[in-house]
Formats: structure tokens, sequence, C-alpha cells
């Protein structure tokens, strides 16, 4: 038995029908596994999606984010006017799914011509006050737009007369409810991570396919620009302008942004994610006792050969000097998905590096993936001077913070 929970969506029905013209009628759709999303276009309440009313032929009614396999309930409400009895009954006719496959220059989603699915409806009540039960929807993360057509039947004074009207959604399923920091999630981060993940059912498949679109689709800059800021203590997260790097028409990045949005996809589908360092930033936390028995602070690492996005050879690829590198973390396994690079083997200048690069799909933090990336550290000696290298990636290997990372925050004002 499906229970309503909360309102989802309030379809404003259009009637091609020159005897009522001022008639308000609305579909409501409820669901028990509806959640809030907002456009991530500005900050404040203003931002959340809310339900629209209008009068106009092919009104967009949604964006609306559902878990999957949720049912829909769609009901009729009338206005409380006289007018409005001349509405004796109404009848689902059809409705169909669209894959989405992109958005036009008005944000619109724009769709397949042919609907992959048609949701299943079952009836329940009579006349004006009868339910419509569609579903389930699809049982995996899916970007669509739900089309819904309806026929109302209206007494005239020439007898009952069905009137039909054709209205359209757009529609998101998610494993589960979207997590921090996409709570709510950003329409603009679902229409990616829906679509780059499409058809996935399970946490670690849909983690895996968002690391390797990611690193596909985004560009490494060289670390000249963050489109992150620290908190007053940097080693315990940082403030993530995701509207901004979104908007780069160049789609650049560095690891933290990288790392942040790779997080911003997963939690948007319901994954728990967080980001993480591999060292931490403030200097005396950098600070260890070298086998010399002096303080040494560390300056950089050394990496093993990378594939450094965007996936392909190009100037950034190969070994790297870094002070520290981000990722993305499963705080529970303490696997790691880190979107901004690939392994590459050791001989790869003469090897195609798109055939021999190794995505890091839920690699074990402690052990496989700090192996696979650190190939060894470069420190200052703070009593003489000089630089000491260590080639052990267990050294000094300080995730931070130190054991689950931090939940980025998110805001969708300019960079500063």
């Amino acid at each position: 038995m499906v229970t309503l929970r909360n309102l989802t969506i309030c379809f404003v029905v259009i009637f091609f029908s020159h005897a009522t013209p001022s008639l308000c009628r609305e579909l409501h759709f409820d669901s028990t596994d509806r959640y809030n999303i907002r456009w991530g276009k500005q900050e404040g309440d203003a931002d959340l999606v809310k339900c629209r009313h209008g009068l106009t032929v092919g009104y967009s009614f949604g964006p609306a984010c559902f878990k999957k396999g949720s049912y829909i309930i769609v009901s009729l409400v009338l206005d409380d006017t006289p007018e409005d009895k001349v509405v004796v009954d109404w009848h689902h006719v059809e409705n169909g799914l669209y894959r989405a496959i992109g958005v036009d220059s008005n944000g619109n989603p724009v769709t397949e011509e042919t609907a992959f699915m048609s949701l299943p409806v079952q009836e329940q009540g009579q006349g004006v006050g009868k339910v419509f039960i569609m579903g389930p929807l699809p049982d995996w993360i899916e970007w669509c737009v739900l089309k819904v057509r309806v026929i109302f039947v209206h007494q005239g004074k020439q007898g009952r007369v069905g009137v039909s009207a054709l209205h359209w959604c757009e529609i998101f399923t998610v494993l589960d409810e979207p997590k921090a920091p996409m709570n709510p999630a950003w329409v603009s981060v679902l229409r990616i991570s829906c679509q780059w993940a499409r058809g996935e059912s399970m946490e670690e498949n849909a983690s895996n396919k968002l690391t390797m679109e990611l690193h596909r689709n985004w560009n490494y800059n060289g670390g000249v620009l963050a489109y992150t800021r620290n908190l007053i203590d940097p080693d315990t997260g940082e403030i993530f302008f995701l509207r901004a790097f979104l908007n780069d028409p160049n789609r650049l990045g560095q690891c933290n942004d990288f790392a942040d949005f790779l997080v911003c996809l997963m939690t948007s589908l319901g994954i728990p994610r967080s980001a993480q360092r591999t060292h931490p930033l403030l200097g005396s936390r950098r600070e260890v006792t070298l086998p010399n028995g002096h303080t040494g602070r560390l300056f950089l690492f050394i990496t093993w050969p990378l594939d450094v996005a965007k996936t392909g050879a190009s100037g950034h690829d190969g070994v790297k000097a870094w002070p520290y590198h981000q990722f993305c973390l499963d705080a529970n396994t303490l696997k790691v998905w880190d979107g901004m690079i690939a392994f590459l083997p050791q001989d790869w200048r003469t090897n195609d590096p798109i055939k021999n690069q190794t995505f890091v799909l839920g690699m074990f933090r402690d052990s496989d993936y700090r192996d696979r990336l650190v190939e060894h550290y470069m420190f200052i000696d703070l009593k003489e001077g000089g630089f000491v290298m260590i080639n052990r990636p267990d050294f000094f290997w300080r995730p931070t913070p130190f054991p689950s990372g931090f939940i980025p925050l998110v805001t969708a004002v300019d960079l500063p």
C-alpha cells in the first residue's frame, strides 16, 4: 500500500475548451520518496525548487527527485468555486518517461524522441476524488522527463465532453536520500550525476562511473587556481565554490576541486562520501623525526607516473611533485575514489596512456592507493638545512583530517 507523506509537485492543468477558460485545476504528485532539491543558482530559500502555478500550454512542473523504484500518487485538486463543479470525472490516459540527454539554451531538458518506458497505473476511488498510482519509477539512476496526458469529463450545455491536457516534469531517480553537502541536492549537479551514472543501481558501480567520467570530462589546471577557500583551520575543511566551478567554460580545476566535486556527485545520488588530503597544510603538523634524529618538515612528495585529467596524454602527465593531494573517501571502508588521477605504468612514455591507465576506483587508502601514489618524500632538515629523501610510502602518510576526512561547505556565491 502506498502512503502519502509530503506534497511534491503541482501541475496546473490547461483546458483546451472555450466554455471554462477561468477554471484552475491542479494535478498533485505525491510520494513517500520525494526529496527536496535546489537549483544551485543562489543562496537562501529562494533557491529551493518549489511548486509553480500558471496557465501556460506546455508548462514544465518540476524538476523533482525520487528514490529509484518509488511510486507517484496523482490526485486532482479543484478550486472551491461553483464553476469548478462542471468537472465530474477525470481519467489518466497515458504517460511516458523520456531520457534526458542535455539542456537547451533556456535550461530545459532535451529528450530522446521516443519514450523508453511507460509507468503502470493503478486507479483508486471514483469521480474527481480518485487517485492514480503510477510506478514504479526506474529501479536505477536516471535523468528523464515524465510526460502525463489526462482527460477531464466536463459537464457542458451539450452534455458531457472530454477535454485533454499534456504536461511534463523533469525527473531524477537516485539511490537514496541525498547526503551532505548535497542535501538538498543541486539540480545543476543532478543533471550531471544522473547522466554519468545512468543505469546503475549499486553504490560502488555508480561511484566507479562517476569517477571515470569526471576524469574524462574535466581538466587539471596545474594547481594554479582552486575553487576552494580555507577555513580558519585549513586542516579541518574548506569552502567549495561549486556554482563557479560548474560555470568554468574550460572545465578546469585542481585536486581540491576534483575531490570536492566528486563528493558532490556521489552524495547527490545518496552515496555518503567525504574529502580528505594526503597530508596536513599547517607546517607544524608536517613535522616528524627523521632517521638521523633531526626534526624534519615535509616539503613535498614525489608520485609514481600519473595520467592527470583529462584522460589521455597531456603536459601534466607523468611524475609529479606535490605538497599534498586531495581525494574522495568512503569513511566507513576507508576506500578512495580519485577523479583527477589515474596510475600509469613506469614505462608510460612508450605506451598508450589510455589503454594502460588504472583508475582509482575503491582502492584501500592506507595500502593500495598510498603505495601506488607515493614514490618518495622530501623533507627539510630543520636543524642542518638541506633536503632528506625517504622512499617509504608509509613513513609520513597522514590523511587529514584523520580518520574520516571532511564534508566540504558548498556555496553558490561568486568566487572571491
